[in-house]
């Protein structure tokens, strides 16, 4: 006769260990532009690299009509696409890529632009669910306007801004009609962005 296993054996074997909500503070620079362009923000860990998307997407001020794809060490993740090569953003979850402090990784959006944006892990942190941050994200901090959307890249930018600047430029009444009469390469309200990103999450769009 078989000895009978204890109910707190088997339940030891059976308890999957839960771990706590947690956050990513995530530092997000545009590569290539001085002085440099950049957003700190937290996002839940249960959040998708497609949810991520949408929410630089925000940040940066972008209309998201263009691919996009995360580098990943060796891997890449773009949105689903029937010519898409990667694998898909909708379904990596930031928890399931154990990211840790100090993890690096590029987000490409607009593959004619090639706006690349490097994004370092600065920290993983609790979620503090009193505050309701463990559904929302937060836009913390960041720095001068991201280029427009369709400017030519990095070249495009800086012909932008030369002729933004000067008003004897021959292209500044042009550019300036072209970018519109608000933007400002300088001008960045954390708090109009942050009330904007707590919005299209609350609204599902995120």
């Amino acid at each position: 006769m078989r000895p009978r296993k204890s109910k707190i054996s088997q339940g030891s074997r059976l308890r999957t260990p839960i771990r706590d909500p947690q956050q990513l503070l995530l530092r997000v620079t545009m590569v290539g532009i001085a002085p440099p362009i950049w957003r700190l923000l937290l996002v839940p860990e249960r959040f998708t690299l497609h949810q991520l998307h949408r929410l630089l997407q925000i940040v940066f001020s972008r209309l998201d009509y263009h691919l996009y794809e995360f580098r990943i060490g060796g891997r890449r993740f773009e949105a689903p696409d029937p010519e898409a090569t990667g694998e898909p953003s909708t379904k990596a979850k930031l928890a399931a890529l154990e990211f840790k402090p100090g993890s690096r990784f590029i987000y490409l959006y607009d593959f004619g632009d090639g706006w690349e944006h490097d994004i370092v892990v600065e920290d993983v942190l609790p979620m503090p669910p009193e505050n309701g941050w463990d559904w929302s994200p937060k836009l913390l901090d960041g720095d001068r306007a991201a280029p427009p959307e369709d400017t030519g890249g990095l070249p495009g930018y800086e012909a932008l801004l030369q002729a933004l600047r000067n008003p004897d430029h021959p292209d500044h009444e042009e550019m300036r009609a072209w970018a519109g009469p608000t933007y400002d390469p300088e001008k960045f309200d954390v708090w109009a962005l942050d009330h904007a990103l707590t919005l299209t999450v609350a609204w599902g769009a995120v």
